[in-house]
C-alpha cells in the first residue's frame, strides 16, 4: 500500500495531524516505537487555540475533567509575591488564556479519535530505521517484534520528539539560541484534599532554588527545580533530594502526595535549521525546543500540525501545488522562534542569582504589581500573544492578513455557542455588507467550493454578533469582508465587498 502521509511519532503532534488528514480521507499510517502510550504527564498547560483544536477534533468536552482553569500566575521570591498576574477567562480563541490539564486524560481520548477513524492505521511498536526519498514519495524501513517493516508514503510528517530520528535522517541540525540549564521535574498526585494555601501557579524567583509549582488538572500537581552546577541529575531524583526539595511552604510532604514522575530535564532553546527537505516534513520537538516558562512546547507542536495539514490535504486533492508547501516553514518558524525567545526572557528573569540583579528586578516587579493593584498598568503584565504571519499563505494587502481570527460567541436560527460550532470550519468568506458569493464570478464559484469553503454573513437575519468580537475585529481592521482560513487565521481582508474578487483571485494565484 501507498499511503497519503506516513507520520513518524504518535505524541501529541503526530496524533493531531493524523486525525486531522485521516478525517479529511487521506490513507494515513503513523509508525511509533513505543507499543503502548506513555501514560504520565510531561506537558500542563494548553493555551487557548489548543483547546480550540480540541474543540475541532470533538473531545474539548470529555477532556474537561482533567482540565483546571489557572486564574492566576505568580513570581515570587522566598514567599513574597513580587507580580501577580491575571489570566483571561476568555482569550482570542473564545476559551481561557491558560487551562491546566493532565496529559495522559487527553492523549487516551486522541487515540481513540485516531484509531476509530478507517483511513487511519496505528502501528505501534515500529521503530524507523531508514529514510529515503525519491521524486515520487517516501520509503520508511522500521523493526518491530514482528520483523522488518517497509512503508511507503507520498509525504512523511517527523513528529517523532527532540531525538528524532527523521530530522537525524534528513542531516538537519539544531540551532541553539542560547538557553541551556538541567531541571528536576516532580509530578504528584494528591492522596487528600490539597492545602489551601498552595498557589495554583507560581514561579520561584529565587537565588538559592529557582523552582515553580503548578495545579496540573484537579488531581495532580507539578513542581520543578533548578539543579545546581556539581549536582548530578542521578543524584537530583533520589527520593531524599526530591523531599527535600519540596520541604517548603509551596511544597509537599509524602503524606499529602504520592510522586508519579521524578525526572530530570535538560531545558533547551533549540531550533532545526531546515523544517522540510523535498517531501518530508519536521514537526513539533522534531522542529524546536523551547524552556517550559511560557508552556508552549506542545503548543506550538499542534500548530505545526494544524498548519501542515490542511496544505497537505490541499496538495494531496489536487487543489494545490507543492509549492504551497513552501510555506509551512515560512509560517511556522518565525512563529516559533518568537515563542522560544520569549520563554528564554522569562526564564532568565526567572532565575536570575546575580544578588544586585535580584534586588532591581524585585523592586521593578513589586513597582509593576503596585501599578497594576492601582490602576496605572495593565493587568496582562507578563501576557504573550503568539505572533501571526508576516509572510506565508497570506494576501499581500490589506490589514490583518496574517492575525489570528477569532472565536466570537454568536447566534443563528436559535443557536448560541462558539463561532466554530455554529458558523462551521474550515476556508471561509466573512462579510457584513451583503452575500460575498453574489459578487464572484461563476469560476470563483466554483474554486471556491471544490475546497469546500464557505461564506457567512454577519447580522441580522445571517449570524448575529452576540459578543461583539467580530464586529470589533472588523472595525479595527476597517474591512467589510476577509478570508478565514483553515488554521484560523485570516488570509486577507478587504474594505469594501467589491474587494473580494481581487482577493479571491490572488488564491487562485499561490494555490496554482
Amino acid at each position: 500500500m501507498i499511503y497519503d502521509v506516513a507520520i513518524a511519532g504518535y505524541g501529541p503532534t503526530g496524533m493531531l495531524a493524523a486525525i486531522l488528514l485521516g478525517r479529511a480521507g487521506h490513507r494515513v499510517v503513523v509508525l511509533e516505537r513505543y507499543k503502548s502510550l506513555y501514560n504520565l504527564p510531561r506537558v500542563g498547560i494548553v493555551h487557548d487555540d489548543v483547546l480550540r483544536m480540541f474543540q475541532e477534533v470533538g473531545c474539548l468536552e470529555k477532556i474537561g475533567p482533567a482540565t483546571f482553569f489557572l486564574p492566576l500566575y505568580e513570581l515570587s521570591n522566598k514567599g513574597r509575591v513580587l507580580l501577580s498576574n491575571e489570566v483571561a477567562t476568555h482569550a482570542t480563541h473564545g476559551h481561557p488564556e491558560m487551562t491546566s490539564i493532565y496529559q495522559p486524560a487527553f492523549e487516551a481520548e486522541l487515540d481513540a479519535i485516531a484509531k476509530s477513524i478507517a483511513t487511519i492505521d496505528v502501528l505501534q511498536g515500529e521503530t524507523i530505521v531508514a529514510l529515503d526519498q525519491d521524486a515520487e514519495g517516501v520509503t520508511l524501513t522500521s523493526e518491530s517484534d514482528a520483523g522488518q517493516r517497509v512503508t511507503r508514503a507520498r509525504y512523511v510528517i517527523g513528529a517523532d520528539g527532540g531525538n528524532s530520528f527523521v530530522r537525524q535522517a534528513l542531516g538537519i541540525a539544531y540551532d541553539d539560541l542560547g538557553f541551556d540549564q538541567n531541571w528536576l521535574v516532580i509530578d504528584g498526585r494528591a492522596t487528600r484534599a490539597p492545602r489551601a494555601d498552595l498557589p495554583l501557579l507560581r514561579q520561584f524567583c529565587e537565588p538559592e532554588q529557582p523552582g515553580m509549582t503548578m495545579q496540573m488538572g484537579p488531581y495532580h500537581r507539578r513542581w520543578s527545580f533548578m539543579i545546581f552546577p556539581g549536582e548530578s541529575a542521578e543524584d537530583a531524583v533520589t527520593p531524599a533530594n526530591v523531599w527535600r526539595r519540596l520541604a517548603r511552604p509551596e511544597g509537599a510532604t509524602p503524606d499529602e502526595f504520592e510522586l508519579i514522575r521524578v525526572v530530570a530535564y535538560k531545558f533547551q532553546s533549540l531550533m532545526a535549521q531546515g523544517w522540510r527537505k523535498d517531501r518530508v516534513f519536521l514537526a513539533g520537538d522534531a522542529a524546536h525546543q523551547m524552556p517550559p516558562f511560557l508552556a508552549q512546547g506542545m503548543c506550538s507542536g499542534f500548530r505545526d500540525a494544524h498548519n501542515i495539514a490542511w496544505k497537505l490535504d490541499l496538495v494531496l486533492k489536487g487543489l494545490a501545488t507543492r509549492s504551497l508547501l513552501d510555506s509551512y516553514e515560512r509560517e511556522r518558524e518565525p512563529n516559533a522562534r518568537a515563542t522560544i525567545v520569549e520563554s528564554m526572557k522569562v526564564g532568565q528573569n526567572v532565575n536570575e542569582r546575580d544578588p544586585d540583579k535580584v534586588r532591581a528586578r524585585d523592586a521593578q516587579l513589586i513597582a509593576l504589581n503596585e501599578a497594576r493593584r492601582n490602576g496605572t498598568a495593565s493587568a496582562q503584565l507578563i501576557a504573550f500573544r503568539v505572533p501571526g504571519f508576516a509572510d506565508g499563505f497570506i494576501a499581500k494587502t490589506g490589514e490583518g492578513a496574517g492575525q489570528a481570527f477569532p472565536q466570537a460567541t454568536v447566534r443563528r436560527d436559535g443557536r448560541t455557542g462558539l463561532f466554530d460550532d455554529i458558523a462551521g470550519r474550515g476556508f471561509m468568506i466573512l462579510s457584513r455588507s451583503g452575500d460575498p458569493l453574489s459578487v464572484l464570478s461563476p469560476l470563483d464559484r466554483q474554486f471556491w467550493a471544490a475546497l469546500g469553503g464557505s461564506a457567512v454573513v454577519l447580522g441580522a437575519p445571517g449570524l448575529i454578533d452576540e459578543s461583539g468580537d467580530l464586529t470589533h475585529l472588523m472595525d479595527a481592521l476597517g474591512c467589510d469582508v476577509l478570508i478565514k482560513r483553515p488554521d484560523n487565521y485570516i488570509y486577507g481582508t478587504g474594505a469594501r465587498l467589491a474587494d473580494l474578487p481581487a482577493l479571491v483571485g490572488r488564491m487562485r494565484e499561490q494555490l496554482a
